[in-house]
């Protein structure tokens, strides 16, 4: 204003901000009854260690850790007012750490980059590159929904409840446990064994 811009651009600005969050919030409404109280683990840096921590307890999802390697003094700052809990911050975490934080339940979904991102997939944890090398945009109020929509795809992917299960060869019953049901068909095949184990001689003159 002071370079001599428009008087109104400020009133236009502000009212273009307040139409792109209202479209922003009606649309993230339709994911908070799924997302809110969910486990977020955030393993990145920078100013994400603070401006997606922010922007996802909006929606009511909780942040269990996050990194802030290579963030600013001043990025620190705003986290602690933001989580009002510096366990939640970390400088780094050795894959190991990650891995059992991870096997232990206490996260949802981990945000990362594509280096770590082997670390959730053998955990059995949804995954969402939060990376600069990412294939989604998340720039901006619609960049904002996108990540969230992304989040909410990731963690109610029905593969991770198929994947949790135990493989088929370990819920067969042990021979000792057989059900009744099979006993008759238990016998068939053993009688059919004898039979496949006869000669001709074995059935005397016809």
């Amino acid at each position: 204003m002071k370079k001599g811009a428009d008087p109104e651009i400020l009133g236009r600005t502000e009212a273009l901000i307040a139409e792109e969050e209202a479209i922003a919030w009606k649309k993230l409404a339709a994911y908070r009854p799924r997302l809110e109280g969910k486990r977020v683990l955030l393993n990145t840096g920078g100013v994400k260690s603070w401006s997606v921590v922010h922007a996802l307890m909006e929606i009511g999802i909780e942040i269990v850790g996050t990194s802030v390697k290579k963030s600013t003094v001043e990025d620190k700052e705003r986290i602690k007012k933001i989580l009002k809990h510096e366990n939640h911050m970390f400088e780094t975490m050795a894959p190991r750490e990650l891995y059992a934080m991870l096997s232990r339940d206490e996260a949802d979904i981990m945000l990362s980059g594509g280096r770590t991102q082997f670390i959730a997939l053998k955990a059995k944890v949804p995954w969402l590159d939060i990376n600069q090398e990412r294939h989604q945009p998340y720039a901006g109020y619609h960049g904002m929904v996108e990540l969230v929509r992304q989040i909410d795809l990731a963690i109610h992917n029905p593969i991770w409840r198929q994947v949790r299960e135990p493989p088929p060869w370990e819920c067969q019953p042990a021979p000792a446990d057989e059900p009744p049901s099979t006993k008759s068909e238990t016998a068939t095949i053993q009688a059919f064994k004898k039979f496949a184990g006869t000669t001709a001689d074995d059935f005397g003159e016809c």
